[in-house]
């Protein structure tokens, strides 16, 4: 049932169609870190529909389970979540949409952010003898995506949300204005077991949330936890900065219209700040933005909110005393006077003064946490809780995650924000 780097894992077990039934199928995409919990998610959206149930052989499924409903159709469900054959998968659906034409390149983005955290694939393969039984097929399918936080894909590579809307096509199509990725809680669970030093921050984090008035899920985990934390090295993080600024500040001279000649300018000082090792410093999307000849806003305002992730990166290395409460944007001017007047990376490598690796994952499960009160209140339309400013937090998340190691260490570009 798989699309992308198709091998032999997801297959149709041998035997089971039926020549006389007209077949369909799509393939569900969840973040979920619990087979057992897809497979009962399934099994129970199906109930009143099934009158038979029975185990597959496949031993490249977690579970293949074959579902006789009363319409007379039969569904073959295949989940899969073998990490390799996962990662392949989703590396590939990755690259594929990557390359969808669409214009809302903010959407396009948190889309991508979703595929990336995907962790478990559910093939489902149908047989049916008229256009009704298969369209109560795929409304039981689709009420089970909205169960487990699924995405359905098609056979014409089109990616829907539960409630039937086009979520992405690679023509770049989308019946949305915005889309927030969304990973269950038990995927952030995952990984290395909960260590004192973990439940103790964890509390402590959520003595905060009480104290403001946060909403909270108490059950939901670090992204990192103190054992798998990987905290960057401060001459990673000064690199990271200083190119990240330069974008930045590029981002706005050229949201101001006027010629390119002050932009560039820009980045030729830091440039020389880093002896000019810039090219070298920033990251393909990065790279690509500051080839695009005329951005559009949605670009300038990614690009600039990563003001914040400065912010972050700023305090981490202790060039500002205080990471202060995500309810207002960075003060910039602070910020330049700090940068502008650095005479090399080396000379601010020497003036940082880096945070403790518990401090930053004090910080980093605090707005985890801020995050999740955000997205919360966006998915239930609420203004985000306690003056908590959503594009702040969200940019610290995603500085944070980068900065101890979350996702697998993955690159800038490849950091996801889970909530």
């Amino acid at each position: 049932m798989s699309l992308f780097r198709r091998n032999k894992k997801g297959n149709i077990p041998e035997n089971t169609a039926s020549e006389d039934k007209s077949k369909d199928s799509v393939t569900l995409y969840t973040a979920t870190g619990n087979v057992d919990a897809v497979k009962d998610s399934l099994l129970h959206q199906f109930a009143e529909m099934t009158r038979e149930v029975a185990a597959l052989p496949n031993p490249d499924a977690s579970f293949c389970l074959s579902l006789h409903l009363h319409n007379n159709a039969i569904v073959i469900l295949s989940i899969i979540s073998d990490h390799k054959y996962v990662s392949e998968q989703i590396a590939g659906m990755t690259d594929f949409f990557a390359q969808a034409n669409c214009r809302n390149t903010e959407l396009h983005h948190s889309v991508l952010n979703q595929i990336r955290v995907f962790n478990c694939i559910i093939g489902c393969f149908y047989e049916y003898d008229d256009e009704a039984s298969a369209a109560d097929v795929l409304d039981l399918l689709y009420g089970a995506a909205k169960t487990i936080n699924a995405l359905v894909l098609t056979k014409r590579m089109e990616l829907f949300n539960h409630e039937h809307k086009l979520v992405l096509s690679i023509e770049g199509q989308t019946d949305l204005d915005t889309y927030t990725p969304i990973a269950n809680a038990d995927l952030l669970d995952g990984g290395a077991e909960e260590t004192d030093a973990d439940r103790m921050r964890r509390e402590r984090s959520m003595a905060v949330l009480q104290e403001k008035g946060i909403p909270h899920l108490p059950g939901l985990h670090a992204a990192v936890k103190e054992s798998e934390a990987r905290i960057r090295s401060a001459a990673e993080i000064v690199d990271r900065l200083l190119a990240m600024f330069a974008v930045c500040v590029y981002c706005e001279a050229r949201s101001n219209g006027g010629s390119l000649e002050e932009p560039h300018k820009y980045l030729k000082r830091i440039d020389e700040i880093l002896t000019g090792n810039l090219k070298s410093c920033l990251t393909p999307e990065e790279t690509a933005f500051l080839n695009v000849k005329n951005p559009d806003g949605l670009m300038y305002a990614r690009f600039g909110w990563r003001y914040e992730c400065c912010h972050v990166l700023m305090w981490v290395l202790g060039l500002t005393d205080e990471l202060g409460y995500p309810d207002k944007i960075c003060n910039v001017s602070d910020m330049a006077a700090i940068l502008w007047n650095v005479k090399s990376a080396n000379d601010l490598f020497d003036n940082a003064k880096a945070r403790q690796a518990e401090d930053i994952l004090d910080a980093a499960d605090l707005v985890l946490r801020y995050d999740w009160a955000c997205v919360d209140a966006r998915i239930h339309k609420e203004q985000s809780p306690a003056g908590l400013n959503g594009e702040v937090v969200y940019e610290w998340h995603y500085a944070f995650n980068w900065l101890t190691g979350a996702n697998n260490n993955a690159d800038w570009d490849r950091v996801s924000v889970d909530t």
